[in-house]
């Protein structure tokens, strides 16, 4: 078992006195967990993470224990977040620039590789429609598949971050 599953559990059950733990244990800066850990392991007595998450499920005086800790270091906990938050975000604004970097150099390279990218885009539309129209009952998951490169090279790269982007992100197992 791991910290992450303990987190996620506190985020769900603890109410909002230690949900901010639960959140710095379910985050990737190294520091901000290893704070996460102290504290639950101070509540349970222990750093084992599938008997901290035993003991706060089985016994309320620990989760209570765990609150009281969280409430006394609620600003750093805070920090914490606020930290891991800005590195997400960072992350996203650096994805974003290498894509447009690459868009770009692509853009602007030299000879028949300026045309790589269009020309296959062309193609896979050119057979799309094709498979749309000549085909009795088409596969949508085929169509989907001969639309991918055109809808990419035409700009809808992002479009499951919009505002359709939560009916296209799949269910993540616990």
């Amino acid at each position: 078992m791991s910290w992450d599953k303990v987190g996620k559990w506190i985020k769900e059950n603890a109410g909002s006195g230690a949900a901010l733990v639960g959140s710095i244990l379910t985050g990737n800066i190294p520091g901000a967990v290893a704070a996460g850990v102290s504290m639950v392991s101070s509540a349970t007595g222990t750093d084992d993470p599938a008997k901290a998450l035993e003991q706060l499920q089985s016994n309320p005086e620990t989760l209570l224990k765990l609150k009281e800790l969280a409430f006394k270091e609620e600003d750093s906990i805070r920090e914490h977040v606020r930290s891991m938050k800005e590195m997400e975000l960072i992350d996203q604004q650096k994805n974003q620039e290498q894509t447009q970097l690459t868009i770009r150099n692509g853009d602007n390279a030299e000879g028949n590789i300026k045309w790589v990218r269009p020309s296959h885009a062309s193609i896979s539309l050119a057979a799309a429609i094709y498979y749309a129209l000549f085909t009795n009952t088409p596969d949508i998951a085929i169509l989907g598949a001969l639309l991918t490169l055109p809808f990419t090279y035409s700009g809808l790269r992002e479009f499951g971050k919009g505002s359709f982007g939560t009916l296209f992100k799949p269910k993540q197992n616990n």
